[in-house]
This record gives C-alpha cells, structure tokens and sequence, in this order.
C-alpha cells in the first residue's frame, strides 16, 4: 500500500513539473533589437523566448528595402538560435509616421503577392522563425480590409513552412485591425505604452490594453503585453536615466515618466495571470546586473512557473488575520479556493501577530488582489503603524474575483512583529500575503531609498506651487488639485511614515503640531495621484 502511494506521489509531482514547465515554455518574454543600437553579445538569451530584430522596411510595390546591418541580423539570428530563441524580422515600426508603402502594398493583389514572396524569401535567406508585422497603422475600412488580406496571405505561406507571424498593435483602440487577424496570427504584440507624454505607460493602461483586446475576442494566450524600456517625454532609455541619478524603483524622474522594476514586475504578474506573455521596446535601453528589467521580468516568471520556487517565504492568507477593522470574509474563486478578505474600504485594516523577519535587510512583499473598477492603495506597517514599511498601488482588475499579483521591496530590520495591512484607500480584495527575503546583492539596488519610491507608481507630480506659504509655520494652504472634494489627502515624512489624513476638499490644514522638517502631501482620487514637497519651519 505504501509503495502505490508513492508511486502515484511521484507521478503526481511528475504532472505537476510538466505541467509547471509547459507554462514556463508557454509565457513568452519577446524582445526588440533594433539595428541601429545594442550589441547582439550583450542579449541575456536565457532570458527571452523571442527577439524581433527592428525594421525592414517595404516597397509601394511589395518590396522591401536593404536592411540596415544584415551582418547583426545574421550574428543574432545564430547566437539565439544557439541558446534556443527563436528570430524574427520586425516589418515595419513608425517611420516617421509614413505607412503610404504598406497602403500601396496592400491595396493591390499583385503587390500583396510580391510582397509575400519577397518576405519568404528573406525568411529563408536569414534562417529566420517568421515575421512581425508593425504596420502603424492601417486605416478604418478599405485599409483595414487590405491589412487583414495582406496577414491572410502572408500567415498561410509562413505556416505551411512552419514559421510564425505575429504583430504589432496598438495598446487600444485598435479598430482598424480586424477580428479575423486573431485567426491568422500566432500572437500580437500590445503595445501598451506612448499613450501620451506623461504616464505614457502605467499598470491601469496596461490592464486596459488587455481588457480591450480579449474583449474583442483575442485569446488570452495570443495576447503579449509590451511595456517600454525608456522615458516620456524624453525618450531616454531606461538605462541612462539610472545613469543620471534616476532610481530603478521608482516611475518618474524630473519631467520624465517611465517603468521602474517594481512596475515591471507587476505588469509581468498581470501578463502571467491574464495574457500569454510579456514584450519590451527595446532591449538595448535595458540596464545591467540588479537594476537590469528583463532579468526582473525573468524572475517573476521563474517564481510563477514553479520551475525554480523562491527563496524561503512565508505565505498569510488574508482572511487568518488576528485583528481587523471593518473587513469581512467571502469564499474566492482564485487558484486554490478557500476564502478572501472584501469589502475593505479606506481605513479599514487587518493585523497579523507574530510575523518573523529573520534577517534585517530587503523583503519582497506581495500581495494578490482584485478591484472592480476603482483601485485603491495599501500600506504595510509593523506593530499598530509604528513603523511604516512602504505604500502600494492597488490596480483595477475589472472584476472582485478576477486576480492578479502586486509586490514592491521594502527594509526592515530583523525581529518579530504584528505586521498591518492598511486600506490608505479602499475599493479592493485581498486574497494573500508573500514575504519573501531579498538576496543581499540585490537589496542594496532594489531597496526602496525614500518615500517618492514608496508611493503608487503612476503619480502626478505637481510643478504648480498649489501648497502656499512654503516653507510654512502652522496653517498650509491647499488649492487646485489639492482642494478638490472626494480624494483623500495623506502627508508623509521623509522616512515614510504617515503623519496626518484629511479629506480632499479643505482649503488648508493645522501643521502646527508636525516637528520641523521636510514632508510630502499626497492627493488621491480613483486613478489620479498629485503630489508635492513642503518644510516645516
């Protein structure tokens, strides 16, 4: 009896590792490598799945122009082929806005065929695994109709001889490209970022990019969610706004806003739970060792896969709490059942007695949550708010049951504590809690340096004087933003504690009582964060 056990043990843990490796195989982590900068040596090939080398340009009459560097296209193509990555050509990209040779192309059945020919021969000239079409964009009605044409054509050559297509599209509102390219594609590339100047690319837009494409019918495992290696509206590369003085851990620096590691590693949570996998523009903005993003993407794939389990955690279901305030239970219909905690509204809390942090020094913390339609934010603090820990985003998800995982790194030092989950605004579920030690080498990049790095990463920073008089004695004055009812407004110390609440709505708030010093006032309302510095005199 004994012995059958463990023999359907094994072959349970044997399921459970294929299983575990396909959906490691399955997640794809694509990157783009332009020819025009990054050198083909410095890819991290175990970290990527796909790379689409950046651009080659058509003709009016289903040409294609000469490649710019076809010798690192030729080195790419053999050194990911030999770490087991497959290499596609990217057609296309902005081009100054100029798609007139795709119009011409596609509007034209000859054309279309050429153009069809001509790619499949560069496929096989370069030994590459198929294409991804970036055509931006193609026009509502006639245009659209060519371009779902001209991916019929071009899919049915490049899978009968067993290669990919795929394409690039719009983060949303992405009506010219038509449902039938579901069909044909392997997958599409979001590209969730260039929404506009400032938070071109926060986690709400990528949730939405989703949200929109799986509701027009795109399968979840086709959809592959891009996020940006670089900076707007500077359009510096990631890696040299860290160069500047930026930090890895927070979303904007100056005027510049982009996405940080704790960023990228939520996004990459949102694209393991609701997508197939996660892309990047580009790869040689990335930066290096800890601070570098792909790696970041990597390991949240790594940890989600089971392929290679984290080091050791403590995992607390929300609903274990020893106190509470204000929330209730409910049964959860996430990944292993049980029950959540709902119904948290802002200031309701929940405490968990005797948390043991072995070691000072970083925690990963994550939690899995769910919003409906407004978000909020939490807090994390030790013993009854004594020390504050850090404060976090909580997304809109689309649905009280529809789940994803945020985490952020925070310091703390060695000991036991009563560890609180605080709703700084509430509208949102919490299903559990995973505290995780940070190796060494990484918490002194990745810890978090300052209260900015604390706060939700798609913020608004202020440049208007909307506190006055600044520095200030005893009353601080509040107009624009800062005085508009139904937001709440939050002062923090530069050690990221909170210090005073009020609601949104005063006109000005007693400060008297506040030691002299510099603080930040943080405005919330839904999915709009206004921050900015004062001192007290």
């Amino acid at each position: 009896m004994k012995a059958k056990n463990w023999i359907k043990a094994g072959l349970l843990f044997a399921a459970v590792l294929l299983l575990s490796t396909q959906t490691f195989a399955q997640f794809k982590v694509v990157g783009y490598m332009p020819s025009w900068a990054g050198s083909v040596s410095a890819i991290q090939y175990s970290k990527l799945t796909h790379i689409n080398y950046a651009f080659a340009l058509p003709t009016s009459t289903g040409g294609l122009q000469p490649i710019e560097n076809p010798s690192k296209l030729s080195s790419l193509v053999s050194s990911g082929h030999a770490n087991g990555v497959k290499v596609l050509i990217a057609i296309g990209g902005w081009n100054n806005g100029d798609d007139g040779a795709f119009e011409s192309l596609a509007a034209n059945a000859t054309y279309r065929t050429n153009f069809v020919n001509t790619v499949m021969n560069f496929v096989n000239q370069y030994g590459l695994d198929g294409v991804d079409m970036d055509w931006e964009y193609p026009d509502a009605g006639a245009s659209a109709n060519n371009y779902l044409l001209l991916m019929q054509q071009l899919s049915t050559a490049l899978h009968n001889q067993g290669k990919l297509l795929t394409a690039a599209v719009v983060g949303t509102g992405g009506a010219s490209i038509l449902n039938g390219v579901f069909n044909v594609v392997d997958f599409l590339n979001l590209m969730a970022y260039d929404y506009n100047n400032y938070e071109h690319s926060t986690y709400n837009y990528a949730s939405q990019s989703l949200t929109y494409w799986k509701g027009r019918g795109l399968p979840a495992s086709k959809a592959v969610l891009g996020v940006p290696f670089y900076a707007r509206p500077s359009w510096n590369s990631y890696a040299t706004l860290l160069a500047n003085g930026a930090s890895p851990n927070s979303d904007y620096f100056g005027s510049d806003y982009y996405n940080g590691l704790p960023t990228i590693r939520s996004k990459t949570n949102l694209a393991y739970d609701q997508g197939g996998g996660i892309m990047m523009w580009e790869l040689s903005q990335d930066a290096t060792g800890a601070n570098s993003l792909l790696s970041a993407i990597y390991q949240v794939k790594v940890d989600r896969s089971g392929t290679n389990p984290p080091a050791t955690s403590t995992l607390i279901q929300a609903e274990n709490y020893t106190s509470m305030s204000g929330v209730q239970v409910e049964a959860t219909t996430d990944a292993g059942g049980g029950s959540n905690v709902g119904y948290i509204e802002t200031a309701d809390w929940m405490a968990y007695a005797n948390i043991n942090f072995p070691t000072s020094g970083a925690y990963l913390v994550e939690y899995r949550v769910a919003s409906q339609s407004t978000g909020g934010q939490l807090s994390l603090d030790l013993n009854s708010g004594s020390t504050v820990l850090g404060y976090l985003n909580v997304p809109v998800t689309g649905g009280w049951q529809t789940w994803t995982t945020i985490s952020h790194t925070v310091n703390v030092t060695a000991g036991t504590y009563s560890l609180g989950v605080y709703a700084q605004s509430g509208g949102w579920n919490i299903n559990w809690i995973r505290i995780t030690k940070v190796a060494s080498a990484a918490a002194s990049t990745t810890a978090v340096a300052s209260v900015k790095e604390q706060l939700p990463a798609n913020q608004v920073v202020e440049k208007a004087p909307l506190l006055f008089p600044n520095p200030v004695a005893t009353s601080l004055n509040l107009r624009g933003d800062f005085n508009q009812p139904g937001g709440i407004i939050t002062i923090y110390d530069l050690n990221g504690k909170q210090v005073l609440n009020a609601k949104g709505g005063v006109t000005n708030i007693s400060v008297d009582a506040l030691p002299a010093g510099t603080y930040l006032l943080v405005y919330i309302k839904g999915e709009k964060r206004v921050t900015q510095k004062f001192v007290k005199k």
